[in-house]
């Protein structure tokens, strides 16, 4: 086994709310830059928009790195993200302070350095460092590398897939069916990268083609019967494949996993879909 096993929940964060969070350090700001060109003061109404700058550029990074952090804490399987955002985000923001105590408010050197160390140690403390350890046994391999990789892309695919919605209820019922026993698969993999090998093709061109499909068939409010019922065949089959799939990766009998993808394919091809 090379992945290491992460039982129970696994936590993920508010991107978005952290991030609004953020913003509340930037509101003196704007009102200290209303009142610096109200009262035609230049050198301070520069400044004052430099902090801002510089405070947006720290909250865009920050906002970044809580992305990368959810997309590591939601994963079973994953290596820790290369460029540390938090991390440079503390940084920056720690800058827009000294910038903004020093120039604006006219603090003082040592008052300015102090608060931006303050801001710096306090955007650590709450919002703690970028993850550092990857989520594999041992020595990193080839494998569990493929594995990251092919995982990250179906992960975008799925999203994709939770995007589309149909009027017709079976066919959401079924479409939803399908994500579920897909993301099922994924799990398999990030407990046992080794079973990539054979479920690779698998996600590169079955849920390649299931994605382009939906994705016509979402645009079209309405659609002709016949059409619509060759949707709903393919769903349903699409269903009863996946579901087989995933009790040969439970039984470990991968012999006719392949042979299974390559009649769906064809099927696919001869309905011209």
């Amino acid at each position: 086994m090379i992945a290491k096993r992460y039982d129970g929940e696994l936590p993920t964060i508010n991107v978005t709310l952290r991030g609004m969070m953020l913003y509340f350090l930037i509101f003196p700001l704007l009102i200290a830059t209303f009142f610096s060109l109200a009262s035609g003061d230049v050198k301070k109404f520069v400044f004052n928009v430099v902090a801002y700058i510089v405070y947006f550029v720290g909250i865009k990074i920050a906002k970044k790195g809580f992305e990368e952090e959810n997309k590591y804490n939601s994963s079973k399987l994953a290596l820790a993200p290369k460029k540390k955002y938090k991390m440079m985000a503390a940084f920056i923001l720690g800058g827009g302070t000294f910038i903004a105590s020093m120039f604006c408010v006219n603090n003082g050197l040592l008052s300015s350095i102090m608060l931006a160390l303050a801001t710096l140690v306090g955007f650590i403390f709450y919002y703690g460092l970028d993850p550092s350890e990857d989520k594999i046994d041992g020595t990193l391999s080839k494998i569990a590398q493929d594995a990251i990789e092919v995982i990250d892309e179906v992960k975008d695919k799925l999203k994709e897939l939770k995007s589309f919605r149909y009027i017709d209820k079976n066919i959401q019922e079924n479409f939803n069916t399908i994500i579920k026993e897909i993301d099922d698969i994924v799990k398999k993999v990030e407990d046992d990268p080794k079973i990539l090998t054979k479920v690779r093709k698998f996600f590169k061109i079955y849920l390649t083609r299931l994605v382009e499909i939906s994705g016509e068939f979402s645009k079209y409010k309405n659609v002709d019967p016949k059409v619509e019922d060759r949707f709903k065949w393919l769903l349903e089959e699409l269903k009863n494949t996946i579901t087989e799939q995933k009790k040969l990766l439970e039984k470990k009998d991968l012999s006719g996993l392949d042979i299974q993808i390559e009649a769906l394919t064809k099927q696919l091809k001869e309905e011209g879909v």
